[in-house]
């Protein structure tokens, strides 16, 4: 493991993170009562899981041509991919996407890149794919949302709902007021380097890959709403990806943990789906988008770091 990912990584990070998704994990299933959540997720489709999981890992592989794009083409696109798998991993332990944006930079370093110039490419994807996505949500329904919103009542609120809430109210506070210099820097050095994209080719991969991006990740998260024999709106699956995405980028928590789990049930319930479907999405979705992803991007940090390409 590298240096760098040492110094952020500890013991007591990983106990915190830990101590966070026992506690999340365990109250989601409550919302629609664990055994009727239990009992959905019994009757899943393998077919479909097998759909999410092949969405998942495209959407890892568009976002190694997002990352390649904004590198200027440096590097081999095979270490890029690594690099993806390799700072989801790192970003399981870091908020705003801190972990992979550093591995990334370091890459770049050693490729001969100034430190600055190492740091505008890694952080260009991530702005980059924030105002693509609102793009593209203007484009395709501007109005979904608020219409799913209107459907929602708070009596499918269950007491469950309110102390996570809580908890990541809390936890926003403490880390943006730890983190709002360093995210303020890296937003800064990304939009410098957005002015600085001039070539078609690389303008066309970047819109590409952050294009595939949403839609890989909205297809999981269709196939995770089909899985537990479900389903709504094919707009409404997207703009509900949409804004669970944007939440989880700028949630101070690593990949928004807990604050992506409460708008996908709410909105999943907004569209109709019993409390015990929408917990049951929810969980296959995350265990498809961010459990099983630990284990490549595990290998992949030790593959890089074997390769002192870090």
């Amino acid at each position: 493991m590298s240096r760098q990912s040492k110094r952020t990584i500890t013991p007591l990070r990983i106990i915190l993170l830990l101590v966070v998704l026992i506690g999340i994990y365990y109250i989601l299933p409550q919302l629609g009562a664990f055994r009727n959540t239990f009992t959905v997720l019994r009757h899943v489709s393998w077919l479909w899981l097998l759909v999410g999981l092949l969405a998942s890992g495209l959407s890892f592989i568009a976002a190694a041509v997002t990352q390649f794009a904004a590198g200027g083409l440096s590097g081999r696109f095979s270490n890029i991919t690594l690099l993806q798998f390799a700072g989801s991993f790192v970003n399981h332990f870091l908020p705003f996407s801190f972990g992979g944006i550093n591995l990334t930079a370091r890459y770049y370093q050693k490729l001969g890149k100034r430190q600055g110039q190492g740091i505008t490419m890694a952080t260009i994807p991530v702005i980059f794919g924030i105002i693509t996505t609102i793009i593209m949500v203007a484009i395709v329904s501007p109005i979904t949302l608020a219409h799913l919103a209107g459907k929602f009542h708070f009596s499918h609120l269950s007491i469950w709902v309110i102390p996570p809430v809580i908890a990541t109210l809390v936890i926003s506070v403490l880390v943006i007021s730890k983190y709002r210099q360093k995210a303020r820097e890296l937003i800064q050095e990304a939009l410098a380097g957005l002015k600085g994209i001039r070539d078609i080719r690389q303008l066309t991969l970047l819109i590409t890959g952050s294009v595939s991006i949403t839609l890989m990740s909205a297809c999981a998260l269709l196939a995770a709403i089909m899985a537990i024999h479900a389903s709504i709106g094919l707009v409404a699956v997207f703009v509900l990806y949409v804004t669970a995405s944007l939440v989880s980028n700028v949630a101070p928590t690593p990949d928004g943990i807990g604050a992506t789990e409460a708008v996908l049930v709410l909105g999943l319930v907004a569209a109709r789906l019993s409390l015990p479907q929408a917990a049951a999405a929810t969980l296959i979705f995350r265990f498809m988008t961010f459990w099983l992803p630990i284990i490549p991007g595990g290998l992949a940090l030790h593959r890089l770091n074997r390769q002192k390409a870090l």
